[in-house]
């Protein structure tokens, strides 16, 4: 599947990502020949639509909502401008969506626009202070590959494709994430298959000649790796092999479960999404 429509998610609040995150995304799609929607939710300030918290900030807590709505339509203002510049100077084609949202809002808006998408780039800024509100919906939900960007202060830009780590199990979503990131593996120079030994079993009746031969079919440049998982965690290994490879970026599969709009990531996907030291591509 070519990648030729993303969708990036600009939140306007608490925190509005940094302009490298959008330079990243207008690379990303420059490479791949794609063109980006731009989607800005900012806080209405219908007052109709503010929640009501009951005991919590019973005088200054409209105060404080003005604020923030205010502080959202600034935020709005300076993404629609930045990312504007970016995709002009990257030369790639760019659909700025403003919409208004409320706090709390339902995430299916986000999801129904991520699945007329190819692949949708959703910030991540410090962990902290990160809304997984609409992460795990939209990763889980969309039908469509996710690519993180970390957006933290001490976090680089997307600037190259030398090297690229894919986590491999032969599983079901390893599978999955392996073609869905097929257009960008074919960008890079060097592309690690990264297999950790010992932390968990999955039937399998294929080998890695098969996995090469599949490789090859894609003229990917590959380098078949593994490690012995013997203490730590999964993300622990994942991440020690970025560091090993100076990734730019990881692709992995997205494990977890649903029960009625309630998702459980599973141990390594939650590790690697504690802290991002690279872009994320993730499949479920």
């Amino acid at each position: 599947m070519a990648i030729k429509e993303i969708l990036i998610i600009l939140p306007t609040y608490p925190d509005a990502p940094p302009v490298r995150t959008m330079e990243s995304a207008c690379f990303l799609a420059q490479i791949l020949g794609a063109k980006i929607t731009g989607l800005i939710p900012q806080l209405s300030g219908d007052v109709a639509t503010w929640p009501a918290l009951i005991g919590t900030f019973p005088l200054d807590f409209p105060r404080l909502m003005d604020e923030a709505v205010h502080g959202s339509e600034r935020n709005a203002q300076r993404l629609t401008e930045e990312i504007t510049k970016a995709a002009s100077e990257y030369r790639v084609g760019l659909d700025v969506r403003r919409s208004l949202t409320v706090l709390y809002g339902s995430p299916d808006p986000l999801i129904d626009l991520a699945r007329l998408h190819d692949l949708t780039i959703l910030p991540i800024p410090e962990i902290d202070s990160f809304d997984r509100n609409y992460l795990e919906p939209v990763l889980f939900g969309s039908g469509r590959p996710t690519l993180l960007l970390p957006s933290g202060r001490d976090q680089k830009p997307l600037r190259q494709m030398e090297n690229v780590v894919v986590a491999w199990d032969f599983g079901r979503e390893a599978a999955r994430a392996l073609s869905d990131a097929l257009p960008i593996l074919t960008m890079a120079k060097r592309v690690h298959i990264f297999s950790v030994l010992g932390e968990k079993h999955i039937r399998t009746t294929t080998g890695t000649g098969d996995l090469e031969k599949y490789l090859d079919s894609h003229d990917i440049k590959y380098r078949l790796e593994e490690a012995v998982f013997t203490e730590g965690t999964v993300g622990d290994c994942l991440t020690a092999q970025i560091t090993k490879t100076n990734a730019d970026m990881l692709v992995m599969g997205a494990y977890g479960h649903s029960r009625i709009r309630e998702f459980v990531l599973g141990g390594a996907t939650r590790g690697m999404l504690a802290n991002p030291v690279v872009p994320i591509f993730l499949s479920h």
